[in-house]
């Protein structure tokens, strides 16, 4: 029997409609339903997180389509972590307008999620408003990025420049993935097929890979198919990931309270998103964060890469542990 009812829906935000697909517990007891927001990748969607979801029986799920992507790709710019975190609490508000929600992000989700975070407690400081989010819980993002080196061999620039190089950020920290945007399948078959010759996806496609990144391909007038994240969003975000001012201000707020850092997990994988090591965030950087923030729970998530994190037994356990300690405890209405 499963778990939760999946549903989508169309949220007013600025520019249009966000699409959101939220998943129900089908059973819960009385009182307050234990609600947690998803915000997916850069070029992810909502989808990504459907295995997360069935290890949360009892919980509400919320997850969105950012701007740019997937069912909200017509959504025109601007860009970037401001515009998403105002885009991710239109969605919370419009299904979970009371008490307190659980953030999770992946990669770029993650800092999305801080930037959503820091803002609320920064401009509500003081007040009930200034507790309306718990976490984030990081998965793989959200805490700043090395630049590490883009394909040419030299190494970026450093990261506080304004002037850094969007191609050379995207080279360095996407790229196989971004050059995927710029692609034509002539079937979804054949896009699946592009998966699993992936390094990321050795062991295969389960399920909720597979249909997130079918949901994710987008039909083109000559009958074939392309991913559905714009480009002019991918570049505008992965420029904003390290040099955007919302951001970085709501990581000061959350990282310099000692109880907002407390209620930060974030787990990393051991490998990247071309599953060589080391991960996204390198040990020597994680054992950074960790010492200049104490607070904050890491949890390193061995045997995993930066896109079946959320796909493994093993990944799904630690991150559904992390949400769970978030929660405050797994709801005893859970639905076996």
């Amino acid at each position: 029997m499963s778990s939760h009812d999946y549903n989508r829906y169309r949220v007013d935000v600025e520019g249009g409609q966000l699409s959101v697909g939220v998943w129900e517990p089908v059973a819960a007891g009385p009182g307050h339903v234990p609600t947690v927001c998803v915000i997916h990748g850069i070029t992810s969607n909502h989808l990504f997180f459907a295995g997360l979801v069935s290890a949360l029986p009892g919980v509400r799920v919320i997850g969105p389509d950012l701007r740019g992507r997937a069912d909200s790709r017509t959504l025109p710019g601007p860009y970037g972590m401001a515009v998403h975190a105002a885009d991710v609490r239109a969605a919370i508000d419009a299904f979970a307008p009371d008490g307190s929600v659980t953030l999770v992000g992946h990669s770029m989700g993650g800092f999305v999620a801080m930037t959503l975070a820091g803002t609320t407690k920064s401009t509500a400081a003081g007040t009930e408003a200034a507790d309306r989010f718990r976490g984030p819980v990081l998965i793989d993002g959200g805490l700043p990025l090395p630049a590490g080196q883009p394909s040419g061999g030299a190494p970026v620039d450093d990261l506080n420049d304004e002037d850094l190089d969007t191609d050379d950020l995207i080279a360095a920290v996407l790229g196989p993935a971004a050059e995927r945007l710029s692609m034509s399948f002539g079937s979804i078959e054949e896009y699946l097929a592009f998966f699993a010759a992936h390094p990321a996806f050795v062991d295969g496609l389960d399920t909720v890979a597979t249909e997130s990144f079918v949901y994710d391909l987008a039909a083109k007038d000559d009958d074939s198919f392309q991913p559905s994240t714009s480009i002019e969003a991918m570049q505008a975000d992965s420029a904003d990931m390290y040099t955007g001012s919302a951001y970085q201000s709501a990581l000061e707020t959350i990282m310099g309270d000692d109880r907002a850092q407390a209620e930060v997990v974030f787990l990393f994988a051991e490998r990247d998103l071309v599953a060589a090591e080391p991960g996204l965030y390198p040990p020597e950087l994680t054992a950074d964060y960790a010492r200049k923030w104490p607070h904050m729970s890491v949890i390193d998530v061995q045997g995993t890469n930066h896109y079946d994190i959320l796909l493994t037994e093993v990944g799904i356990d630690a991150c559904a542990d992390a949400v769970n300690s978030r929660l405050g405890a797994v709801a005893d209405s859970a639905v076996e």
